[in-house]
């Protein structure tokens, strides 16, 4: 009997030594994970950040060609040089929204109705509108063809009145009409202008029965319409007037003849007769 109570002990030991090189092992290949999932982890976070920053700069780039911060909206034609624009002014108050669908229409809303945007005042932008140089057939193009798409009203608009006028020397429209979508009558006014590289404009649109507080926005809006040429510069002929040899111009004669160093010496007479 002596001797049992030590061999339990012995044991016991055996068995606490056992466990300890487990419960090591066990911290090894945890330690040995650990790393692996946090290099997971952290790709992971990288990963959704840079998702989530390219498409905040996917929204920044789609909104480069809307309204700025101060309410202008500018339109430009560049297909070759020179470039054109035309822009209007929007009311800076309340503020103007833009839906991501096509054709984005800028939404105003109108006050007592900032909850529904069925109320707000639509405008539109008719960027190089065919034909080229014809602003009537454009102005049908824009408010019969465009407007009696789905995505704008299912129905061309009726023209009521035309008002021609020049923009900043450029001969312009505007023009008065109706649109019926559904049971919903709409009126508007709309500008354009005609370019070298096509026509385009602007198209404000509200609902009849709000004309009281859309009309004078409207209005304002595409009375504020500007157009601008955008030229680049012509290079100089003469870039270099400290080089030796250099004349100004209208030194040498119609019939050019190199000058000799004195320029009121006459040319010299080659024949050798």
């Amino acid at each position: 009997m002596t001797g049992f109570p030590r061999t339990s002990r012995l044991l016991l030991f055996l068995a606490m030594i056992a466990l300890s090189l487990r419960l090591v092992c066990i911290g090894q290949d945890a330690s040995g994970q650990s790393p692996a999932l946090g290099d997971v982890a952290r790709a992971t976070r990288k990963e959704h950040s840079s998702a989530s920053h390219v498409a905040a700069r996917q929204v920044t780039n789609e909104e480069e060609d809307g309204p700025d911060a101060g309410g202008v909206w500018r339109l430009q034609l560049c297909p070759l040089t020179p470039c054109y624009q035309i822009s209007v002014a929007l009311p800076r108050s309340p503020k103007w929204i833009r839906p991501a669908a096509e054709p984005r229409p800028v939404l105003i809303p109108l006050v007592g109705h900032e909850d529904d945007l069925g109320h707000a005042i639509r405008v539109y932008a008719a960027g190089s509108v065919p034909p080229l140089f014809l602003l009537d057939r454009a102005q049908r193009t824009f408010l019969q063809g465009w407007f009696a798409r789905p995505e704008y009203f299912g129905q061309g608009a009726k023209l009521l009145r035309n008002e021609r006028l020049v923009i900043d020397g450029r001969a312009s429209m505007i023009t008065q009409f109706t649109v019926t979508s559904g049971t919903i009558r709409y009126r508007g006014l709309s500008v354009l202008s005609v370019t070298g590289a096509g026509n385009f404009g602007f198209a404000c649109v509200f609902r009849e029965e709000d004309a009281n507080a859309a009309a004078s926005v409207c209005d304002a809006i595409v009375n504020s319409a500007r157009t601008q040429t955008f030229q680049q510069p012509t290079p100089r002929a003469y870039q270099y007037p400290n080089a030796p040899g250099y004349r100004p111009p209208g030194y040498y004669p119609r019939y050019y003849n190199p000058p000799s160093d004195d320029p009121d010496d006459p040319p010299e007479d080659d024949d050798p007769e």
